[in-house]
């Protein structure tokens, strides 16, 4: 097994926070010694992505592109442009595979992995290539 860490801390109080501070306390020396210091991100905590975002991303949207946009002779589904999309605006991140090799992959739409205001960031991105490139507007 890896010394590969991730621990969040939801602070929502002096419990949770004195929890966080105990936990770099005690780490970040054995850490640091081992030449693998902690880093520590603060950020403010994002509501998930709702589930109408994504009906209204896939079932308006991506379906709205599905049906009118051809290529090159070509008509592509709904998973195809969502693939495309996702590839083009959605931030990558590296994966570490369990034989060590580091991989980088798209982010991703699901449930606990971007926020509301990114999902919003992210339709809006589609939505103005859709009608720049492709002439869909929605």
């Amino acid at each position: 097994m890896s010394d590969q860490l991730h621990r969040e801390f939801l602070l929502t109080g002096e419990a949770p926070a004195a929890a966080m501070w105990q936990f770099v306390k005690s780490n970040a020396r054995p850490f640091a010694e081992r030449g693998h210091p902690l880093r520590v991100i603060v950020t403010d905590e994002e509501e998930d992505r709702l589930e109408q975002q994504i009906r209204y991303y896939f079932g308006v949207v991506m379906k709205a592109i599905a049906e009118n946009v051809w290529v090159e002779g070509r008509r592509f589904s709904k998973e195809s442009w969502h693939e495309h999309f996702a590839r083009k605006f959605l931030p990558p991140t590296e994966m570490v595979l369990p034989d060590g090799e580091v991989v980088i992959v798209r982010a991703s739409i699901a449930r606990g992995k971007i926020g509301v205001r990114a999902m919003a960031k992210y339709t809006e991105e589609v939505l103005a290539e859709a009608a720049t490139e492709y002439g869909v507007t929605i």
